[in-house]
């Protein structure tokens, strides 16, 4: 292999295909990111066994090869060369030498590989038809759900986003049995040609990290997502990149027998100034439990922190609320993930006691509702 690259591109190539080389470093080979040059196109690839992906486009070559290479490593020399061109090479004992084509330093960097022989098959094309939706609204619908996600391996079925079709909405779920998200769009609002979008099975938990990378594309006005299903296995394409992941095995909760309603004790407050004011109380709360107490009385919300070693802190907000009043302690980092995302200015909370699980919403938004249990329990 001899090719010359932008600084630029290698480095967004490489930020795409590392975060699935890191996640599974216990099996060596997983660690490496692998180059293939081939007539003058080239292709980058990570995979973690059970998630893919494959970025392609074309290259400067001299000469055509492949290595595979620690991705974390060589992302790390990029980073810190100048801003021009990178010339890639390759010897036959499978190491990989990286160059600066600018003026401005010599420097050489040898990185050890293994071949394209070694290194695992990705298939990136599903066996149905591609469906093509709008990417913004879609990755809007992960944002609003996706912190709720569990990272507990031993909830295997609650480390992904459920996605349903439900009487022409999709749906997706997030939860880790002590908060859970739900949106929901209408398949227009997402640009996806009537009678094209269908969901295995009675729907599908997709695993966090192929949705983070979704997240992470800059995708371009008017461009498409493209989503495919096949067997077991969900795949993503835009524009240069293709996504493939395993779907996570197991049922997913029933989530709509949790979904309390026609509850009459709420309160509402500014979204904003309810968001500010936990942040600031936050600050001397007890790391190891993140508990804050909200005090709910006529017409105002006392939000206090109590932390053994610093200290404490209380903050009275407004908010209209005219029922009894009521003390409801819980982990503020729960609320403020949903603030962030709630797009309403003003928020709802609704709730029966102290116990039971608390509904947060945005008065003025459709199809996204929150819910966190208090600090004892567990939805």
């Amino acid at each position: 292999m001899n090719i010359t690259i932008p600084k630029q591109k290698m480095l967004k190539y490489l930020s795409y295909t590392d975060t699935i080389a890191s996640s599974k470093t216990t099996v060596p080979v997983l660690s490496n990111v692998l180059i293939d040059v081939s007539e003058k196109n080239i292709f980058f690839y990570s995979s973690n066994l059970e998630t893919g992906i494959k970025v392609s486009d074309t290259v400067k070559t001299d000469e055509d090869g492949s290595l595979a290479v620690n991705g974390k490593k060589l992302l790390s020399i990029v980073r810190e060369l100048p801003d021009d061109d990178i010339r890639l090479t390759t010897d036959d004992k499978n190491r990989l030498t990286v160059r600066s084509e600018s003026k401005a330093i010599n420097a050489e960097f040898t990185i050890a590989g293994v071949s394209k022989e070694d290194f695992p098959k990705i298939n990136t094309e599903p066996e149905e038809e591609y469906i093509q939706l709008n990417p913004a609204p879609f990755k809007e619908m992960i944002r609003k759900v996706i912190f709720s996600v569990s990272s507990d391996e031993n909830k295997y079925s609650l480390t992904g986003i459920f996605l349903e079709k439900n009487n022409g909405d999709i749906s997706m779920v997030g939860t880790d049995g002590k908060r859970l998200s739900l949106v929901s769009r209408k398949q227009k609002d997402l640009e996806i040609p009537k009678d094209t979008f269908y969901v295995p099975y009675d729907g599908v938990i997709i695993p966090k990290i192929v949705l983070n990378e979704i997240v992470k594309f800059s995708f371009e006005e008017k461009e498409k997502l493209y989503l495919g299903f096949s067997k077991n296995q969900i795949f993503f394409k835009y524009d240069n990149i293709n996504l493939v992941s395993n779907l996570i095995e197991g049922k997913f909760p029933d989530y709509k027998k949790i979904i309390p309603v026609d509850r009459e004790k709420m309160f509402t407050a500014d979204r904003k100034f309810l968001y500010n004011a936990i942040k600031r109380v936050s600050i001397l709360v007890e790391e190891s439990y993140n508990q804050i107490k909200l005090n709910i009385s006529k017409d105002k919300l006392l939000i206090s922190s109590q932390n053994p070693t610093l200290g404490g802190a209380i903050e009275e907000i407004p908010i209209k609320y005219g029922d009894e009043d009521i003390e409801i302690a819980l982990n503020y980092i729960y609320l403020i993930d949903c603030l962030k995302e709630i797009g309403s200015d003003t928020v709802k909370i609704d709730f029966e006691d102290s116990e039971r699980v608390l509904t947060v919403c945005g008065v003025d938004e459709e199809g996204y509702t929150n819910l966190i249990m208090p600090m004892k329990g567990g939805i």
